[in-house]
């Protein structure tokens, strides 16, 4: 009996030790694939061939990083892993989470050569729901003659034109001393507000770069604008923009209790009373010095008695006309008017039955050049004239400074036109704002421009679902930069 159990024992350890040296050499083998897995892709990774990847291809590539603003690191050291195997001298200006900020030039910049600046940001806004959209929104798809995805058209799309733009001059700069360096500038953040990028990379902007001219995000080739001459395109070519802010509406009233005996005084009430108040209000048209210009420009080209109103567009006989555009058309509203949107609301109790004391709203107020932040808050307290509301500051962008077209400007009228032949080129407010204020700011002459045309229905996937770049426009793009970029630097 003893030698039984003896015996027993004796093969339930080796069955032990059995199933131990399984577990073992499975979870070994497990290791093994996975670390030669990763090792594949890191190795894939480090094999990329940037210098025969087509722009669509890449654009497709750049696509399928995300990139939501406090996560472009991945994306950016893509990007700048391509622009140094194209031959560009990298210089990096930060390098943190969720700040990756970084140039790449044709010449090192310690040659303080005159420089022409191509900017644009890495970082995109959230995607949403990926059911709303035709095809997975970080897929990079190329489909029916466009590249979809969030950030094909902002602003991934223009990097790649830039980039592969300049690409075409590396040869040149190596073999023959060019009058000017071009350096293309990536940023993080430019949708949180340029915080973590623009901001930074625009402190001694011009002792670094020694900047002769920025080109950055902004107008556009537009056709059947409402307000303009549908039988042709229009090149806008941004000269400013309008700021931004955002505000904090904070009401605070000394009652609180049960939703169901709020009486005729609450905190939601004064809100709702106060925005009404301010949304129903009409801010009022101002015919700013760039508007003037910008219509005055247009007027021109359109010709009759339209493009004679366009000119003088601040004579007094004209109001009614602009007061009835003002009410049909969004985007002539944008361009003559100061701003007020309800963003969101917020309280600090969440208990649907209790009336909160304090209650707040946030918006998004966009400034025509000339009005500073303290003048719209004084014009939100005088409308909505109510002692319990107080007002912060959340967010501000630099203010709106003026580029007047110069010669850079004219020079990209000239290669858009050589392209799009019949196009007219005018000089525009953007009615949004980019990070092309930061250097303005820093007293850089700075102009905004996506060389291509783009319809009311792209426009509108912007920050939206469905997002997209047409392929013909990347083409364009690059056609109208490399003639621009060809005018320029003829060897000394």
């Amino acid at each position: 009996m003893k030698k039984q159990y003896i015996l027993h024992l004796f093969k339930h350890s080796n069955l032990n030790l059995y199933n131990r040296f399984l577990i073992k050499t499975t979870f070994s083998l497990f290791f093994i694939v996975l670390f030669l897995c990763k090792s594949y892709n890191i190795l894939a990774q480090e094999n990329n061939d940037f210098t025969t990847t087509s722009p669509i291809q890449f654009l497709s590539e750049y696509i399928r990083i995300p990139s939501v603003s406090g996560n472009e690191n991945q994306a950016a050291y893509f990007l700048m892993q391509a622009c140094e195997e194209k031959g560009l001298y990298i210089y990096k200006i930060s390098d943190t989470i969720g700040s990756v900020n970084f140039a790449a030039s044709l010449y090192p910049l310690d040659l303080k050569k005159p420089n022409i600046i191509f900017h644009n940001h890495m970082d995109v806004v959230p995607a949403g729901d990926s059911c709303n959209w035709n095809y997975p929104p970080y897929s990079g798809t190329i489909a029916n003659g466009k590249v979809w995805g969030r950030g094909s058209l902002d602003n991934k799309g223009l990097a790649i034109i830039q980039l592969f733009t300049i690409e075409k001059f590396v040869d040149l700069a190596s073999n023959k001393d060019l009058p000017y360096n071009v350096t293309i500038v990536c940023v993080s953040g430019e949708e949180t507000g340029g915080f973590t990028g623009s901001a930074i990379v625009s402190e001694n902007f011009k002792e670094i770069f020694n900047p002769v001219v920025v080109i950055g995000e902004g107008g556009a080739g537009m056709d059947n604008i409402a307000f303009l001459d549908k039988a042709k395109i229009f090149f806008g070519i941004s000269i400013t923009e309008k700021s931004s802010v955002w505000l904090k509406l904070s009401y605070n009233v000394q009652s609180a209790g049960h939703a169901s005996i709020a009486g005729s005084d609450y905190a939601y009430k004064r809100l709702i009373k106060g925005l009404h108040k301010l949304i129903d209000k009409q801010q009022p048209i101002q015919i700013t010095n760039e508007v003037k210009l910008m219509f005055s420009e247009a007027g021109k080209n359109i010709g009759g008695i339209k493009g004679f109103a366009f000119k003088n567009l601040d004579r007094k006989i004209f109001r009614p006309t602009i007061k009835k555009y003002v009410k049909k058309v969004p985007e002539f509203e944008s361009m003559l008017c100061n701003t007020i949107t309800v963003s969101s609301f917020g309280e600090i109790y969440e208990t649907t039955n209790q009336t909160p004391m304090e209650v707040h709203a946030t918006l998004d107020c966009r400034l025509l050049p000339g009005t500073s932040t303290n003048d719209m808050i004084d014009i939100i307290y005088k409308a909505i004239n109510d002692s319990s509301l107080n007002i912060s500051i959340l967010k501000p962008s630099p203010p709106a400074y003026t580029s007047y077209p110069d010669f850079f400007f004219h020079q990209l009228s000239i290669s858009i036109k050589k392209i799009f032949h019949d196009a007219e080129v005018i000089p525009m407010l953007l009615p949004a704002s980019t990070d092309n204020s930061y250097y303005r700011a820093s007293g850089c002459p700075v102009f905004g421009l996506n060389p291509m045309i783009i319809e009311a229905k792209q426009m509108n996937s912007i920050h939206n679902f469905n997002e997209y770049i047409d392929i013909e426009d990347i083409n364009n793009g690059i056609l109208i930069f490399e003639d621009f970029l060809q005018s320029l630097l003829k060897p000394i």
